[in-house]
């Protein structure tokens, strides 16, 4: 097994009528076109046929339970907020959230090498069971611990564990379609903030929050289990000792990969910034309570297109060319079109679609590109390594806005320009990595 994290170069793609299947390159140190005797064999991958295309399923579905709850938290925080912990200063509640984003992608630094060594199912496993907790007891939380533990901690771990499952599993049946097959995966996640924050905005003033939250969990974990049953692995990291499977910062050596985590730190910093605060933004600007709520539906709209669209236009264009239009949008949305919206519906819808599309291929093609530099049987740990590195962002990108939010009095251009400000941190040094990688030419394919 090659130490070494070398970017991909493109596949050979062999005319076979018997062979479907299209080789990833052997990441090596020698130059290209050169071939050890004894090296072995590079991997294969299914592209699809049925079994490829039910194991994508099972993806769609772990992503649709992991998820819904990180792209719904504007739904959450806005009630709870505004019953339970009324009282609560808003940059504490932010905190709550903020944790969820962060426990979401940090602890998955221990999932990743677990993931390599022995596949998705035992993480898929343990994280139904999570599931089940989390909902069974976040109707009956009352106080702020309550809530912190449960949506934070627990929340966070039932995130970490199917995100980390279902994101390894695309890489090993895609190569080619790599891009569009993580788009199509994970944009079950955004299908599940379309539905949960309309369940939600529905059945809080019918059922009270404790009921609204069963119904929610009564049908995330028989999703979940739909996904333990069809996610499998094809590749796996020889596991030697104990030691294997430990965390490591190692990829994070390289000038390039330690970028490319600081790009992906201030991704996190701000993509959720509106999600938890779209609501609250339209409550704020004297929408109805009906309207504040669907702009996350509006917003999770735009994410699904944008977690299949960019992925698919990644595997024609280069994924990391892909990812920098990506967040050219997303700057372009909260500066040039949030900031100066004020009341206005129709500008808010606007933006909320077009955040959606380009924030949504965040989740897309940040993987697909990751997948580009390291060995394939370590995607795990490579993934879950950089995503660490992320989820800093993930946990002071809310508390940091609610402060801004409670310095400015309720006012929210301070909140929305540190949203823009993060995403041009992004923006710039994605754009750094591709220029020390394959020079300013953007027709070149990268």
């Amino acid at each position: 097994m090659v130490s070494n994290y070398q970017t991909m170069q493109e596949p050979s793609v062999q005319n076979n009528e018997n062979d479907s299947t299209s080789k990833e390159p052997q990441l090596s140190n020698e130059p290209e076109g050169s071939v050890e005797a004894g090296e072995p064999e590079e991997p294969t991958y299914s592209e699809g046929g049925p079994k490829a295309i039910l194991i994508l399923f099972g993806c769609f579905c772990a992503f649709f339970s992991a998820l819904s709850m990180l792209n719904s938290i504007g739904a959450y925080q806005a009630s709870i907020s505004q019953d339970q912990l009324k009282q609560i200063p808003q940059g504490s509640i932010g905190w709550i959230f903020g944790f969820h984003g962060f426990f979401s992608f940090f602890s998955g630094l221990f999932f990743g090498p677990l993931f390599d060594a022995w596949g998705p199912k035992p993480l898929a496993a343990a994280a139904s069971c999570t599931t089940a907790v989390t909902y069974l007891t976040l109707g009956v939380c009352r106080t702020y611990w309550e809530f912190f533990l449960c949506i934070g901690v627990m929340g966070g771990l039932t995130t970490a564990l199917m995100f980390t499952a279902a994101m390894g599993t695309v890489q090993h049946w895609f190569f080619r379609h790599r891009g569009m097959a993580t788009g199509i995966a994970v944009s079950g996640g955004s299908v599940g903030g379309i539905v949960f924050p309309t369940i939600l905005g529905a059945l809080i003033p019918r059922l009270g929050f404790q009921w609204a939250t069963r119904v929610v969990g009564l049908t995330l974990v028989p999703v979940s289990l739909i996904s333990l049953l069809l996610m499998k692995a094809r590749f796996s990291a020889p596991f030697h000792s104990w030691r294997s499977i430990v965390p490591s910062l190692s990829p994070l050596r390289r000038l390039r990969n330690l970028l490319l985590a600081g790009s992906l730190f201030f991704v996190e910093t701000s993509i959720f910034i509106p999600v938890a605060y779209l609501a609250s933004y339209g409550l704020q600007q004297g929408l109805p309570e009906s309207i504040s709520y669907r702009l996350l539906t509006f917003l999770n709209v735009g994410s699904l297109i944008g977690r299949w669209l960019p992925g698919y236009l990644g595997d024609k264009i280069g994924r990391f060319n892909a990812f920098i239009l990506a967040l050219v949008l997303c700057l372009v949305s909260v500066l040039g079109i949030w900031l100066p919206a004020g009341s206005n519906k129709a500008q808010i819808t606007a933006f909320a679609i077009l955040f959606g599309i380009g924030s949504g291929s965040g989740i897309s093609l940040a993987p697909a590109c990751l997948s580009q530099l390291c060995n394939i049987e370590e995607y795990g740990r490579f993934f879950t390594t950089f995503y660490t590195v992320a989820s800093f962002g993930s946990l002071i990108g809310i508390p940091i806005s609610g402060q801004i939010l409670e310095a400015t009095k309720g006012d929210f251009y301070g909140l929305i320009v540190f949203a823009g400000l993060a995403y041009g941190c992004a923006l710039f040094l994605l754009t750094l990595v591709r220029v020390l990688e394959v020079g300013w030419a953007f027709t070149t394919k990268f």
